[in-house]
C-alpha cells in the first residue's frame, strides 16, 4: 500500500484583491519532509534563511565576470567565473544577520534566475530526519 504524503500549508501570501499569489508548505512522507516554496524569494526568506546562497557553484557569464561589479575567482575545476564564498560557505554578499543580499537589486543572472522550488516538478528543501528516543 503506497503513503499518500501528508501537505501542510505553512503559509500563505495574497495581493491587494485577497488572491493567493503564493504559500509555503510542508510535504511528509516515508523519505522525510520537504519545504516547497512557491512564493517570492523575499516572502520565504524568514522560514529558508537564505539557503541558496550557500550552494556551491553560482557561476557568472564573462560579461559579469569582466564588470568589476562583483567578487568572483576562477573556478579551478572549470576555469569559469563564480561569486567568491566566504570561511562559512555562504556568499561573500549576503548579510549574516539579515539574511539578505546585499546587491539583491544588481545581483547576477544566475541568482535572478533561481527559485528553489517553483515548478510542479522540484520537491524543494528537505528537512533534517529527527529521531527523539522516549525512555522508560
Amino acid at each position: 500500500m503506497n503513503k499518500i504524503p501528508r501537505i501542510t500549508v505553512i503559509q500563505e501570501f495574497k495581493d491587494e484583491a485577497g488572491e493567493l499569489t503564493g504559500q509555503i508548505t510542508s510535504q511528509s512522507g516515508a523519505d522525510g519532509t520537504w519545504l516547497q516554496f512557491d512564493c517570492e524569494c523575499l516572502d520565504a526568506l524568514p522560514i529558508c534563511r537564505s539557503q541558496c546562497c550557500s550552494l556551491r557553484g553560482t557561476f557568472l557569464t564573462e560579461t559579469e565576470a569582466h564588470s568589476g561589479e562583483y567578487d568572483c575567482f576562477a573556478d579551478p575545476e572549470t576555469g569559469l567565473p563564480q561569486l567568491r564564498r566566504d570561511a562559512d560557505g555562504g556568499c561573500t554578499y549576503l548579510d549574516r544577520e539579515t539574511k539578505l543580499c546585499s546587491i539583491y537589486n544588481r545581483r547576477p543572472q544566475v541568482c535572478q534566475s533561481f527559485h528553489c522550488t517553483r515548478g510542479a516538478a522540484v520537491r524543494g528543501w528537505k528537512l533534517p530526519n529527527i529521531v527523539q528516543r522516549h525512555s522508560a
